[in-house]
């Protein structure tokens, strides 16, 4: 909880984002309510990253809107995952229930879903899940461009990238500020997925990373001291509080909480804690103070803890904490002694947190964490008491059973403040400001007008700029006092007693004649009414009709051409994903593509799986590589662009024209990752790969939308998770030629997607990964760094993290960034024979990690199975393989 780099700029004013909380259940939505959260992020069934959580259901999803409407609280519909599909039309159910539950905005990963629902709810808003692993500038205007209000960038971003983004972007930005982070960038781990068939793409995670790993270098197992842990790979909890002035100061329009798995307690003090400091920062006297930010992280702490970072985006690189990947509290001291007895243990310990009986604690034993409640506090003196101070030294009692793993210098953790859980679950409600006007004249009905403040707290109006507003005029007219008088405080204190609605009376202004009686029945029946008519006006704005939209109404979508139902859109778009979605895929390769590219195309003309011929792509490493690859070969060859000078060196160049002479597709491979630093820096080299008549295979948006500016030919991976036919459509659409569809797809599904793409004529090759390992994840963390920095881990090291059944996973620093890689070899070729009857074009073989006599074999299997003769590979030793996802699916 390190505060180190704690600013405070005084008087610091700035426009307040909104705190975003989330919500996992009826239960936690009330209690963001109570923490003062400005939206509320949920989702519905299974279609969402987090099926963990007990989620809502398309018949409860519109009482929960009203519920948070009504306190002015704004409501995001998670569907971020990747949809079959088969899933597509219950995707478009459920988004068609929540737009006429009047939803806020959705929140997408899929690009084919949100080509959908932008052509079918152009009014409604569509935010870009963090899953879709948006980290720079360009990668923000592509999605902007197809419809995309807001995005929610990926967390391994620095402030000053972010403000970066902000500054020239037109989409909002969002960012997470608090809860759990994956290890891997969002959306881009498989290591889940392919280790428990549980995917994380798709909400499912089995948190493999919170589990025990060992490091084996060159076949040494490392001291696990090296590394601080048995959990190299599990992150601590993001924590921004105390330095969220710099985040604020980006120009974010919302700070996000994680955490729709987590008890009501947290969501209520998380929220409570970020919008305290956001109105701190951005209000108009002192900002909160060091000590004050200390206090709120502390409580967060006591809800749950594995360690907090403060993130990549305040600059803190070492995001993991192998100490222990569970929550288990914060500091409360260490064990001084120990005294045993036949119903109890005590031990002693000086007190770094406030503590009572039945609070919860943790304890480091030697062998493992331990729980347990706390069933007694003695004094020094001996006396019993309920409750001790920080800095108290005294003795706790704990169960027996438990003390007897319990040794001297052992730490002690606070897991539950029961005080704490108190206060919070009786934390009232967020109620919406309210205005009252009054006019009490004689000889007149009694009038009661009210509506939202003019600050207009809520942004969920669209059809108007005015703040609801209602008037009610009871029959009662007033009368002139005979004995009592209704003063105007009378009425006053009448209007301001809403506590039995969701609002607050910010303001009442009173008209009223001097000597006037009015009932207090009639006061308090007045402004009821006028209250609920308010309440059911502000409901009634959210509301829509259902569209009942049926997929087959919308699978022109899925064909090359545009059409004019889109066309009207396109004013919208950023003009380079405008100039290629106007344009069909069939111009942009007539205009762009080489020869060698089209030649590759025309292999696979049309999609009749009895005539066409499937093609072998290779990837590899080195340069060397690449000939043997052409050599023995392969259709397509990727290679890294970093290859590039190298191969157009003079010594190679005669080579490479000659591959090209004989139609042998060369694409050089962008990086996974991309910073906005990064990609000025890749310019300049993908200029020289189109001048050389090169194409580039892309696998995020920015190096996508790069491609497009240069009119540089491109795939598009496997890491954009194209689980559909129209996301692969979208892909095509945008300038794609080739796309990769998702390794976490089964064989029925790939006939699915082909299926469609046949019926709709689509130009596009499909393209699927049959041989090699999978890349479970990549991470910004430097894994490998304490090692390197030991000198026990060099260049040329073979580095394995090997988990507790003994499997081996290969991890690789490229630069600082760590991959990790499957520990089974994924291997097709005996099924080989059959694919081409499930529709795809490329079959692909990552060879990243072979020898050139291994390249040379393994392509000779391939392409005489493909030629339909019988054929197998020699087992590597040692190598246990894998089928994947094929015979299977997540």
């Amino acid at each position: 909880m390190s505060t180190e780099n704690y600013t405070c700029t005084p008087n610091y004013t700035c426009t307040p984002p909104e705190v975003l909380a989330p919500v996992g259940d009826e239960e936690t939505l009330l209690a963001a309510i109570r923490g003062g959260t400005d939206a509320v992020y949920l989702g519905v069934g299974e279609f969402n990253a987090r099926q963990g959580a007990k989620n809502f259901t398309l018949e409860n999803l519109d009482e929960a809107v009203k519920l948070a409407h009504s306190h002015g609280v704004l409501v995001y519909l998670a569907l971020n995952i990747p949809i079959k599909q088969k899933e597509l039309q219950h995707a478009l159910d459920i988004a068609d229930c929540a737009y006429a539950a009047g939803v806020d905005a959705l929140i997408l990963q899929d690009l084919g879903l949100l080509r959908l629902l932008n052509e079918i709810y152009p009014d409604l808003d569509i935010h870009a899940s963090t899953q879709m692993t948006i980290h720079n500038k360009r990668g923000v205007n592509f999605v902007a461009g197809m419809g995309v209000k807001r995005v929610i960038v990926s967390r391994e971003l620095t402030a000053a990238e972010v403000k970066d983004i902000v500054d020239h972007s037109k989409a909002e930005i969002e960012v997470f500020v608090h809860g759990a982070l994956c290890y891997s960038y969002s959306g881009k781990c498989l290591f889940s997925s392919f280790l428990h068939g549980k995917s994380a793409n798709r909400g499912a995670c089995a948190q493999p990373c919170r589990r025990k790993y060992r490091f084996v270098v060159n076949g040494r197992e490392v001291d696990e001291r090296h590394i601080g842990g048995s959990y190299p790979i599990s992150c601590a909890e993001l924590s921004t509080i105390t330095g969220l002035e710099d985040i604020v100061k980006t120009g974010v329009v919302s700070l996000k909480i994680e955490g729709r798995m987590k008890k009501p307690e947290y969501v209520t003090a998380s929220a409570a804690a970020y919008k305290a400091a956001v109105q701190g920062i951005c209000g108009p006297g002192d900002n909160p103070t060091k000590e004050e930010l200390e206090a709120r992280e502390t409580e967060l702490a006591k809800l749950f803890y594995r360690g907090f970072t403060r993130g990549f985006i305040l600059g803190e690189k070492g995001v993991s904490h192998p100490k222990y990947s569970s929550n288990y509290g914060v500091f409360l001291g260490k064990v001084l002694d120990i005294s045993r007895s036949k119903g109890n243990t005590k031990l002693t310990v000086r007190l770094n947190q406030d503590i009572q009986v039945k609070d919860g604690i943790s304890i480091f034993t030697r062998e493992r964490m331990l729980g347990s409640a706390v069933i007694g506090i003695v004094t020094i003196s001996g006396e019993h008491i309920k409750s001790a101070k920080k800095g108290e030294k005294l003795g706790l009692e704990i169960s027996s059973k438990t003390g007897r793993a319990v040794q001297r210098g052992d730490e002690l953790y606070l897991t539950t403040d029961t005080r704490l859980l108190d206060t919070l679950q009786r934390t009232k409600l967020k109620t919406l400001p309210v205005s009252l006007k009054v006019r009490a004249m004689k000889g007149e009905r009694f009038t009661v007008m009210i509506g939202e403040e003019n600050e207009k707290p809520r942004e969920i109006r669209k059809t108007t700029d005015e703040a609801p507003f209602v008037e009610f005029t009871d029959d009662y007219v007033v009368q002139e006092a005979e004995k009592s008088p209704t003063t105007v405080e009378k009425i006053r204190k009448a209007m301001e007693s809403l506590g039995d609605t969701s609002f607050e009376a910010a303001s009442v202004e009173i008209d009223a004649d001097e000597n006037i009686f009015i009932p207090v029945g009639v006061l308090k029946n007045a402004r009821r009414t006028a209250a609920d008519l308010l309440l059911e006006k502000i409901l009634s704005v959210d509301k829509k009709e259902q569209k009942h939209p049926s997929l087959e109404d919308y699978s022109y979508l899925c064909d090359s051409e545009i059409h004019s139902s889109e066309a009207s859109d396109q004013d919208e778009l950023t003009p380079a994903v405008n100039e290629t979605f106007n344009k069909t895929l069939s111009e942009t390769l007539s205009e762009t593509l080489s020869e060698t590219l089209s030649e590759t195309l025309s292999r696979t003309q049309g999609r009749n799986s009895a005539s066409k011929r499937l093609l072998l792509s290779v990837e590899v490493n080195e340069s060397s590589s690449l000939f043997e690859a052409a050599f023995a070969g392969a259709d397509i060859i990727y290679v890294p662009v970093s290859k590039f000078e190298e191969l157009s060196a003079p010594e190679n160049a005669e080579k490479l024209e000659d591959l090209k002479a004989e139609r042998v597709e060369i694409v050089f491979r962008v990086p996974l990752i991309n910073h906005d630093y990064e990609l000025d820096k890749l310019k300049p080299l993908l200029e020289k790969i189109k001048d050389a008549g090169f194409g580039i295979a892309c696998s995020e948006f920015g190096t996508l939308q790069l491609a497009k500016e240069l009119s540089i030919p491109f795939t598009a991976g496997k890491e954009f998770n194209i689980f559909n036919a129209f996301t692969a459509s979208t892909l095509y659409k945008a300038g794609a030629y080739r796309s990769t569809l998702s390794s976490e797809l089964n064989l029925s599904e790939i006939k699915n997607i082909c299926e469609v793409l046949q019926t709709c004529k689509v130009s596009g090759q499909t393209e699927i990964f049959v041989y090699g390992r999978e890349l479970m994840l990549i991470t910004e963390n430097d894994l490998l760094k304490p090692l390197v920095d030991r000198r026990i881990v060099r260049t040329s090291s073979k580095v394995l993290l090997v988990d507790q059944e003994g499997s081996e996973f290969p991890v690789k620093r490229l630069g600082t960034r760590t991959l990790i890689y499957n520990s089974k070899l994924l291997d097709m070729l005996k099924y080989v024979k059959n694919l081409k009857d499930y529709g795809v074009d490329v079959l692909r073989l990552d060879l990243s990690f072979n020898t050139q006599a291994e390249i040379k074999e393994i392509i000779k299997a391939y392409k005489e199975a493909l030629a339909g003769k019988e054929n197998r590979l020699k087992p590597a030793r040692g190598v246990e393989y894998t089928t994947g996802h094929y015979f299977k699916g997540v």
